[in-house]
């Protein structure tokens, strides 16, 4: 059987564009963490250098960790992988930027090219930067797509 994935349509979340997969996944994270959390930057937004084009197309997000203990950061992490995002906590060692939460909406089919490669480099046990270190967030498995998460329900 085949099951087709759709993005959505673009919308506007907390002051930014995302689609409504990404939207979905965001706000079923949030559920399970019992908390809402701030968006630094969305899709669909061209032009930002530290992004390397990541964010050019659907399915990527920045996440504010501003007040956030280690551990709350860890099951943030936790969550968004559970349910279908790439996520790692960026670290202003790793490059221009401060601490934030970068996730990619896995097989999001509107995925600019260098989320496609950092999608890749999640399976493979990367951290999606350049470097292609090794993931230093949180062990989850199976590695689930949102709609293969939709499914456990």
């Amino acid at each position: 059987m085949v099951r087709a994935i759709s993005p959505g349509s673009v919308v506007t979340l907390r002051g930014v564009q995302v689609n409504t997969r990404t939207r979905s996944m965001l706000i079923e994270a949030e559920r399970l963490l019992g908390r809402q959390l701030g968006i630094t930057q969305g899709s669909y937004s061209s032009g930002v250098g530290a992004s390397a084009g990541t964010h050019d197309g659907g399915g990527a997000l920045d996440l504010s960790v501003s007040g956030l203990s280690s551990s709350v950061r860890t099951d943030v992490l936790r969550r968004l992988r559970a349910v279908g995002f790439a996520a790692w906590l960026r670290t202003p060692a790793q490059g221009d930027w401060g601490y934030h939460i970068h996730a990619i909406a896995l097989s999001d089919t509107d995925q600019s090219t260098g989320a496609q490669n950092q999608a890749g480099d999640y399976y493979l046990g990367r951290n999606g930067l350049a470097n292609r270190g090794v993931d230093d967030g949180p062990a989850v498995s199976p590695k689930r797509t949102w709609e293969e998460y939709q499914r456990t329900l």
